[in-house]
Parts: structure tokens; C-alpha cells; sequence
């Protein structure tokens, strides 16, 4: 009886330790940033997978978070106005565990000055946090669960090349205004942000502090995410971690925003029009308050000239 429950043991413990070795070597084989490959994985992970592309320490400005993250700047426009180098590294549904995991895989390759976090990866349920926080542990451990479909393009079986971006960004056009009314009301209730999203929030301060980057809080303007008693929350948090927190959902006045032509969905996410207003924001924020190289001249950075080119090109901008 002893020497079969052993043997099941051993057996048990053998397949598991050849389950890890298979899914560590096909995470090594699948890499997209060993491969080159970031335009084939799938669209939500493709900005983080090209940053990882990246030149080694180029970028020093990275924006991380949901989808919301998408709008907020131009990292195009930060270039050729600015010489600065930003990348938006943000992934549709993130949560803060995600961000967290991501960020440290970043700075292995990057050392950005500023990173930039839209707030809403704090903004969802305790259930949601847990499910993400072992999902994106698994992702972490096993790189191959997270870009599984590039084996069938790597054996021709499958082309599923995500739209072409410029460092994360694309020109998203399309006008859907918002009708829905004020939606910052005025309160003194406050939504704590707590559990995971506080905990995980609190390493990422840490990160950025052990890698010489500073941090921004920044909330997107967005009816359907956003409201009073979330605001109050941020401030609370922000104040705790001793960093900015830039709300836009107040600053529409100031921005000149228009609801009825700056918005891409309705109540959710900004197009083109409304990051033209956030990124000039922020960009006029970053050069008051960080000391940031322009490296417009610096002939190792020629590259960028031509992605804005190509940005343009496609775009028909002159």
C-alpha cells in the first residue's frame, strides 16, 4: 500500500515536472519578442509585445492600462513636438495585476523616466482582481498560454496580423458624441480604491521608485467608467502614494472638449479629436514638470522620423 501511494506520488510529481518543462521551453520558442513577431499576436497584448520590440532603454515615457489607454496621447505628436520617445503599452481589460507583471517585465528592457497609468484597472470587483490575478501569474510563469496562437502562424496555418500601430497608437476617427448629461456630480461619498487594485497599485509605485521612473495617476474622460465618488478615491489614493492625479472628467472646460464630436463610442472611449486635447495636456504638463530629453537630434533615434513618416503616409497628413 505504502510503496503504490509513493509510486502515484512520483508519477504525479514526474508528469507535472515534464508539464513545466514542455510549457517552459514552448514559452522560449513562442516568444514574440525573441521572434519579431508582436504584429501576430493578439491585438489586446500586441502594444505591450511591441514595446518589448523596443531598443533597448529608447523610450522614456510608457502609458499602461485599459483600453482607455489607448486615447490618451499620441506618442507620434510627443515626438515630432517634442523629441520625446512615449509608448502606449495599455491592453483592453486590464487589470491591475496585468499592469503590474507587465511593468516589471518592462524595465528589464526599458528604463522610462515616466510612466503613466490610467486609472481604471482600479475599477472593477473583487472577483474580477482574483480571476486576473491567477490568469496573469499563469501568463507570467508560462508565456507560451498567453501567445498560443503563434505557433499556427509560425507552421503557416494561420495569418492573423493585427492592424498596423505607431507605438501603440492608431488614428481612431470615428465620432459618436456624447448625449447623456453631467455625470460628475458633486459629492462627499468616496469609492475607496481597496484589496488588489490597492495592493497591487501600491507595488507599482514601488517599481517605478526602485527604477528611477516617476508616476502619474491619469483618468481618461469617460461617462460610463467615471463619476464623483470615483474621483474622491483617486484623490485619497494619490494622495497616499504621494504622485499626481489627473482627472480630465473635470477638466473638460479646460481641455475646449466636445461631447458631441470628440468621443469614439458614445460614453467610454475618446477618438482621435479628444487625445488631440489629453495628449496636448499632458505633454505641456510633462515638459513643466519632468526634465525629459529631446532627442530630435540624436542620429540613433533616426528611426523615429521614419515611423512618423510611415504615420503620416498613412494617414494622409501633410
Amino acid at each position: 500500500m505504502r510503496d503504490s501511494k509513493l509510486g502515484k506520488l512520483l508519477r504525479t510529481f514526474g508528469f507535472l515536472t515534464l508539464l513545466y518543462l514542455v510549457l517552459f521551453v514552448l514559452g522560449r520558442i513562442f516568444d514574440p519578442e525573441r521572434l519579431g513577431m508582436s504584429e501576430y499576436v493578439a491585438e489586446r497584448y500586441s502594444y505591450y509585445a511591441g514595446l518589448m520590440e523596443e531598443p533597448k532603454d529608447t523610450v522614456d515615457v510608457v502609458v499602461m492600462g485599459d483600453s482607455l489607454s489607448y486615447g490618451m496621447i499620441n506618442p507620434i505628436d510627443f515626438w515630432q513636438q517634442e523629441g520625446i520617445t512615449s509608448y502606449i503599452a495599455g491592453e483592453e481589460g486590464q487589470v491591475t495585476p496585468g499592469t503590474y507583471l507587465e511593468l516589471k517585465s518592462i524595465f528589464k528592457n526599458q528604463s522610462p523616466k515616466l510612466v503613466i497609468i490610467e486609472t481604471e484597472i482600479m475599477g472593477h470587483d473583487f472577483g474580477r482582481e482574483i480571476y486576473a490575478t491567477l490568469y496573469q501569474s499563469v501568463y507570467d510563469a508560462f508565456p507560451v498560454m498567453k501567445y498560443h496562437e503563434l505557433w499556427k502562424v509560425m507552421l503557416g496555418k494561420k495569418d492573423n496580423r493585427v492592424p498596423e500601430h505607431f507605438k501603440g497608437f492608431n488614428k481612431r476617427d470615428i465620432i459618436a458624441g456624447y448625449t447623456g448629461g453631467e455625470y460628475m456630480i458633486p459629492t462627499d461619498e468616496i469609492h475607496h480604491v481597496r484589496g488588489i487594485s490597492k495592493w497591487y497599485i501600491n507595488r507599482i509605485k514601488k517599481l517605478c521608485d526602485d527604477n528611477g521612473a516617476a508616476l502619474i495617476l491619469v483618468s481618461m474622460p469617460s461617462p460610463i467608467n467615471y463619476n464623483y465618488e470615483k474621483h474622491n478615491g483617486l484623490v485619497e489614493l494619490s494622495n497616499e502614494l504621494g504622485v499626481p492625479y489627473i482627472d480630465f472628467n473635470l477638466m473638460t472646460d479646460e481641455l475646449g472638449f466636445d461631447w458631441s464630436y470628440d468621443m469614439l463610442d458614445d460614453n467610454d472611449h475618446v477618438n482621435i479629436y479628444g487625445t488631440e486635447k489629453t495628449g496636448n495636456y499632458l505633454m505641456q504638463y510633462i515638459k513643466d514638470n519632468y526634465d525629459l530629453v529631446n532627442h530630435s537630434k540624436d542620429a540613433s533615434y533616426k528611426y523615429w522620423n521614419e515611423e512618423a513618416e510611415s504615420f503620416k503616409e498613412k494617414y494622409n497628413i501633410p
